[in-house]
């Protein structure tokens, strides 16, 4: 009885969504929503004025994230860190983008085997060691 009701309620809720054109589409207006492709999931304006503090934004919470998976990587391999990012991609523990920064490039990651350490940042807007990386 519930679930079905809960079912329908929602099947009536997405038909509106896609109906009234809030569903489905691609942002095509600059502040539109769009969603990332990355492992967050969260969304993010479509370039605008904002583009840079959406792309720190976006930048850090995958900072944050890759730190996460990191952690769960080392903990399935028995403490040791990977060499790259891409392992976990391999490993199926973060999708492609989740180990870019927001804008578009690869986060940089280095490891202390010695330590068992990482860091784990970016180089910025302007994609060159500066002031405005982002650790």
């Amino acid at each position: 009885g519930n679930i079905l009701f809960v079912s329908i309620a929602i099947a009536i809720g997405m038909a509106i969504g896609f109906y009234s054109g809030y569903l489905g589409k691609e942002a095509k207006q600059p502040g539109e929503a769009i969603r990332t492709s990355d492992a967050t999931g969260h969304w993010m304006a479509y370039p605008n004025a904002y583009t840079t503090l959406n792309a720190e934004v976006l930048t850090k919470t995958r900072i944050h994230l890759v730190s996460q998976a990191l952690t769960m990587s080392a903990l399935v391999n028995g403490g040791k860190l990977p060499q790259t990012l891409d392992a976990l991609v391999t490993e199926g523990l973060l999708g492609t983008e989740a180990i870019r920064d927001g804008w578009g490039r690869p986060l940089v990651y280095t490891v202390d085997e010695e330590k068992n350490t990482y860091k784990v940042g970016s180089l910025g807007e302007d994609g060159i060691p500066s002031e405005d990386d982002l650790p």
